[in-house]
């Protein structure tokens, strides 16, 4: 019998599995219950750290990647037509292939520094892509408004990230295709809990609640990973249990979308600096898509 979990509150209660063997009526996959083409998007500062809250002035750059589905294929210079990302009010950031190890599977990058009379708030971008063979797709940020991108008018020092080290770069071909962002999570178990929960960040303190947010598609037919197409899930955290991800709803009332999360609340002795966690699905099909996440754990 599969697993189909609803979670309570933001992120927080990531709860145990209740078990159904379809899916829950009005359930809403993020992005879209399949996709001709996966593309995902992420916010990172200059030196590379996950965050989605910047102030005016500062530079906020955009990574992605992307790949076609049926064909399995990561989406390289040579496939694509054109790759940006709208911003409104502001002319497209268009993003360029780096071809850096250092980059991990987010090779596409383009950099946007906000007006120093740019509108406080969020910003509700969105990235295109078309491909040569003039398929086309677009991606926009999970609808979850703390861990969106944000201007504001300071930082508050809880927000700041360091340089995140290099995450492991994705073959030329997948069979599946995943998104991986970390937040913060609003119960942290032997820390203070942050001005905002559930912001991006890939720096972590002790006693701190992380919380992986992820969602993907099944390469070969463009299925939105769910508990329909899914055996397990799970990341794998070094020197601990794995932590089971579970598939359930978040964001509002009124825009809410089905992902998958997992919480893992970090120990008052764990190893500081680079952690490196290995995300696992396994497929009906019998087919692996796995992806290596890194934060930084201080005191």
């Amino acid at each position: 019998m599969r697993l189909v979990v609803i979670l309570a509150g933001v992120f927080a209660a990531v709860a145990l599995s209740a078990s159904a063997s379809a899916q829950t009526p009005g359930e809403t996959p993020y992005p879209a219950p399949k996709l001709d083409v996966f593309v995902a998007a992420q916010t990172v500062t200059q030196e590379g750290a996950l965050s989605n809250f910047f102030i005016r002035g500062s530079t906020v750059v955009f990574r992605a990647y992307a790949g076609v589905s049926k064909t399995k294929t990561v989406l390289k210079p040579k496939t694509v037509k054109s790759f940006y990302v709208q911003i409104p009010g502001q002319p497209n950031v268009k993003l360029t292939y780096r071809n850096q190890r250092a980059n991990g599977r987010w090779q596409w990058m383009g950099s946007w520094t906000v007006p120093a009379d740019y509108a406080l708030g969020i910003v509700p971008f969105k990235v295109f892509v078309k491909t040569k063979s003039n398929r086309t797709a677009s991606f926009v940020q999970i609808p979850v408004a703390t861990s969106q991108l944000t201007i504001t008018s300071s930082v508050d020092a809880s927000f700041l990230s360091e340089a995140a080290a290099a995450e492991r770069a994705a073959p030329n071909s997948l069979d599946v295709f995943l998104y991986v962002d970390t937040v913060n999570g609003t119960r942290p178990a032997g820390a203070k809990p942050r001005p905002v929960g559930c912001t991006q960040t890939s720096t972590f303190k002790r006693g701190e609640q992380l919380v992986f947010r992820i969602w993907g598609s099944e390469a070969s037919t463009g299925s939105i990973l769910s508990t329909e197409n899914v055996k397990y899930a799970y990341v794998k955290i070094p020197g601990q249990p794995f932590a089971r991800l579970n598939w359930g709803a978040h964001g509002p009332t009124t825009n809410r979308v089905w992902f998958w999360t997992a919480a893992w609340n970090i120990a008052a002795d764990f190893p500081l600096g680079t952690v490196s966690f290995r995300i696992v699905f396994k497929t009906e099909a019998n087919k692996f898509g796995m992806y290596d996440h890194v934060v930084t754990i201080t005191p």
